[in-house]
């Protein structure tokens, strides 16, 4: 289903994470390095740490529900199946003004617009993530046999100049087809081991003094990050109890909605009492 006509996206979960998403109106991200295809971390560069800097939440576009989906990512009597809009993501406006105001420069920068990402943390922080902008985010994997795209080379030198390019974009995009049943997109930035600012005051020379950064594998502040859901997003959001659903967990859903989502929708599973 291309991206333009996709309505609606997928996420099976557990009962707890609900819990976390509807309290903190947020979104989880995980580095490549602990999903549970091994392969995705995988680069034929010498510096594997690279597939810690890409983050996904990892979504379906499938609206028909998933038996092995729900084996794998909950269980069939404790989870839940999130339905949000796509892009659900809230929006901060960013601007010159915004930017010379937070940082007390008088350094230029393109008015960006709107942006997932507060401004101050955009700014102050030792880290930035791109893309920063809401409709640069959303990814339908790809799932092929091609070796290149399963293991990419993501790091060039360019013969002439010797200055090399790390390619990040190429990272979280593709999958072996034996998980084509996920029918997965994705909501998919990378974070870099250095600063906003950082990377706009020094210029054209980010790419031999801050990639080092990268190259060294430098940590991040964070081991997974949250990105905020759009007020009226969230609201839309519709709620699927898993087929096997217990009574006890069966309410303890009704109570968070009632608490944290009031206008959120509980449908009943399509295999409620079809499975034994």
């Amino acid at each position: 289903m291309s991206e333009d006509k996709q309505e609606y996206l997928y996420h099976y979960t557990n009962v707890s994470s609900l819990a976390l998403i509807l309290k903190n109106r947020n979104i989880k991200f995980n580095p490549l390095t602990v999903l549970d295809d091994a392969e995705e971390q995988m680069i034929k560069d010498e510096q594997q740490h690279l597939s810690k800097y890409c983050f996904v939440s990892s979504w379906t576009d499938d609206a028909t529900e998933s038996i092995p989906m729900w084996n794998m990512y909950t269980n069939i009597s404790e989870g839940v199946r999130i339905r949000l809009p796509k892009d659900p993501f809230q929006e901060y406006e960013f601007n010159q003004e915004i930017f010379r105001k937070i940082s007390n420069t008088n350094i230029t920068v393109e008015d960006i617009g709107k942006v997932i990402l507060l401004p101050e943390e955009m700014c102050k922080t030792d880290y930035t993530i791109l893309p920063y902008m809401k409709k640069d985010l959303l990814k339908q994997v790809q799932y092929t046999d091609n070796l290149d795209e399963l293991c990419p080379k993501i790091i060039h030198i360019d013969e002439v100049t010797k200055r090399f390019n790390v390619e990040m974009g190429q990272l979280g995009l593709f999958k072996n087809h034996y998980w084509n049943f996920q029918r997965e997109w994705r909501y998919i930035f990378w974070v870099y081991p250095f600063g906003f600012y950082e990377m706009i005051a020094k210029g054209n020379a980010v790419s031999t003094n801050l990639f080092m950064k990268l190259l060294e594998g430098k940590d991040l502040p964070f081991n997974f990050y949250f990105l905020q859901i759009d007020p009226l997003k969230f609201k839309n959001m519709e709620i699927t109890l898993s087929p096997k659903v217990s009574e006890g967990n069966r309410l303890i859903t009704e109570t968070l909605i009632e608490e944290y989502n009031p206008e959120a929708k509980i449908v009943e599973s399509d295999l409620f009492k079809k499975i034994r």
